[in-house]
């Protein structure tokens, strides 16, 4: 009871996004910005800054300035080097400010394109995690924040994060000039500015809702780009004319998110309207108060210049503020999602050394039951079990019976709902995931190669760090001697055409001698064979997997199918239903015992037979 109330906790962690203080994003941006980029990136935002601040001020004060020198009672001459002097200062700040800018986008560009700990995190996570619906969801929204270009995102949020520094720091000095003549004048411009900032706030946090909402739409229009353009979809779609439901599909969620997107930007739209409206109604103020003060000769011309210039530039600055906050607040929102993705799905790792690694082991279940998360039912249900060393062991059953998942559990890829797994006496949680997964060479039922060279996905390793004995060794025994002397480039040709134009394709038995290939030559004491060979007759597949037991002698074997027939060379053979084992023993044993193991065998063996002699009748 206690397993099962800890994994509805767990789920319901998962279902909580983490969320970040806006100061803890700012440090962990510019920390990285740092790593990344080095010192001289922080530099350049903040050269940027100060001249961002400094050219304002300096092209409002210009007619202030202008006017002071024609009244100052100077010579032409004096007069025209002092307009001048100033001209050639605004103009070489205005230079800087423009180089500073271009260095800082390139310099935000460049850190976007170098952050790979979203990648990173893919690759290293729990396994559990990631496959599971929350996992996927938090991944979709996190890769936001990197691949949806320099408007959304870590480098729009650095940029934003600037921004707001240059437009308060703007507003700041041109706040000291207002207040400095009335500190009635600041009050109003700060209660508008204050204002039209709550008004847009609403706004971002309206289009934020809408953009979580579309996340799911998103996911689906990724998924119905990566189909449409499969190679293997394209006879499906053709032949059934399936384009027609493809591009209805396509249509309805873009419809959907466009509309979402419609719906944020007029909360916007509404927001800037009143911001208007609010400033007309301030710029009328202020203008007729400093109108009224030059009137009363308060003011001189120059001032007044100054002030009109710099009241101007208050809203300039505002409306930079608000345009940069709304950028802030909704990129936030994206970092939560990323930064939570990060941190979401991190095992325990144990600390236990492995007792004998590279020995045959001794695996134990005992009373451990999976529940995948959402789901009703247990997958597996309260197992316990004892695998020998050396021994030969198939676990056979039904699709759905649980197999794969059981094997995902004593790899140590899922964790137990309830129950423990033990490896040689030492429970898997205690132990180092990477020194778990070096005893266990498993091929699953999607046998496919990845778009590499050929003898790095034999060995897994980078070109030139393989054992090339053991390599040569491992490709003779699989069979695939003969295929890899005839392409282009032996062993280093690439697989498919993805990552190279000359790739080669091979076949589906070439695929099932190169997953052999790949599991000789990590020689793990524990070799699984989950199922690979189902594409293949039962006559085809039962030779193949006394192939690999022929090969892995003084290993221990796990050998997975739901075709009875394949596996009878086993020592035992544990018959699965609904997550339990049903029955065990030797195949005579089970087959003389009269049950449901020895009915769906024979229920097999006529369906087999069947097919052969309709295949010998009608060739």
């Amino acid at each position: 009871m206690q397993d099962k109330q800890a994994q509805n906790k767990e789920q319901n962690n998962d279902q909580i996004k983490k969320r970040y203080p806006f100061r803890d994003h700012y440090r962990y941006t510019f920390r990285l910005l740092r790593e990344k980029r080095g010192a001289a990136a922080l530099t350049v935002c903040g050269g940027d800054m100060a001249l961002s601040v400094l050219l304002p001020f300096l092209e409002a004060a210009l007619y202030g300035t202008v006017a002071a020198c024609l009244v100052s009672g100077r010579r032409p001459v004096e007069i025209l080097a002092m307009v001048a002097g100033y001209i050639i200062l605004l103009q070489a700040v205005r230079l800087l400010q423009s180089q500073c800018r271009n260095l800082r986008t390139k310099t935000l560009f460049l850190f976007r394109c170098a952050i790979s700990d979203l990648d990173r995190k893919t690759l290293i996570m729990d396994g559990q995690s990631l496959e599971s619906a929350s996992g996927q969801k938090k991944r979709q929204a996190a890769l936001r924040n990197v691949y949806s270009g320099n408007t959304l995102g870590i480098e729009a949020f650095a940029a934003g994060f600037l921004d707001v520094c240059i437009q308060l720091g703007g507003l700041t000095v041109y706040g000291v000039i207002v207040g400095r003549y009335s500190l009635l004048l600041l009050g109003l411009l700060l209660c508008q500015t204050l204002f039209t900032a709550w008004l847009h706030s609403l706004a971002g946090q309206k289009e934020y809702r809408l953009e979580a909402e579309n996340v799911k739409d998103h996911q689906g229009l990724a998924y119905l780009r990566r189909e449409s353009i499969a190679p293997g979809n394209g006879k499906d779609i053709r032949l059934y004319r399936m384009d027609r439901w493809f591009l209805r599909e396509f249509r309805e969620r873009i419809d959907r998110i466009v509309a979402r997107v419609d719906q944020g930007r007029n909360g916007f739209a509404a927001a800037e309207i009143a911001g208007a409206a609010l400033a007309f109604i301030r710029n009328l103020f202020v203008y007729g108060w400093l109108i009224r003060e030059m009137a009363l000769g308060r003011l001189a011309l120059p001032v007044f210049l100054l002030y009109v210039g710099i009241v101007s530039g208050v809203e300039a600055w505002m409306n930079g503020l608000f345009e940069a906050a709304q950028g802030i607040y909704r990129n936030k929102e994206v970092m939560d999602d990323y930064r939570d993705f990060l941190e979401y799905g991190i095992a325990e790792e144990g600390k236990e050394a492995l007792q004998h690694p590279g020995s045959a082991h001794e695996i134990r279940l005992e009373h451990v039951s999976f529940r995948y998360a959402g789901n009703e039912e247990d997958t597996i249900h309260d197992l316990t079990l004892s695998i020998r060393p050396g021994e030969r062991l198939a676990l056979v059953g039904l699709n759905g019976a649980g197999k794969t998942t059981l094997i995902k559990l004593l790899c140590g890829f899922y964790r137990p709902t309830s129950g423990r797994i033990f490896l040689d006496g030492q429970d898997l949680q205690t132990l180092p995931r990477q020194e778990l997964f070096r005893e266990f060479a498993v091929v699953f039922q999607d046998v496919f190669a990845f778009s590499f060279p050929l003898s790095e996905n034999v060995s897994c390793m980078e070109a030139g760090r393989e054992d090339a004995k053991r390599l040569q060794g491992s490709l003779e025994k699989a069979g695939l001697r003969e295929k890899t002397s005839s392409l282009p480039k032996g062993e280093r040709t690439f697989l498919n055409r993805d990552m190279d134009e000359e790739g080669v394709s091979l076949s589906g038995g070439e695929l099932q001698k190169l997953m052999l290939a790949r599991a000789l030559y990590k020689d793990a004491p524990v070799i699984i064979l989950d199922e690979p060979t189902a594409a293949l007759d039962p006559i085809a597949e039962s030779e193949m997997y006394e192939r690999y037991d022929t090969m892995i002698r003084e290993k221990t074997g796990i050998f997975i199918s739901h075709r009875l027939s394949s596996t009878r060379f086993c020592d035992r053979i544990l018959f699965m239903e609904k997550g339990r084992i049903a029955e065990e023993g030797s195949h005579d044993a089970l087959m003389e015992k009269g049950g449901a193991y020895a009915q769906l065998f024979a229920l097999q063996a006529r369906y087999y037979q069947k097919k052969r002699e309709e295949e010998a009748i009608y060739g």
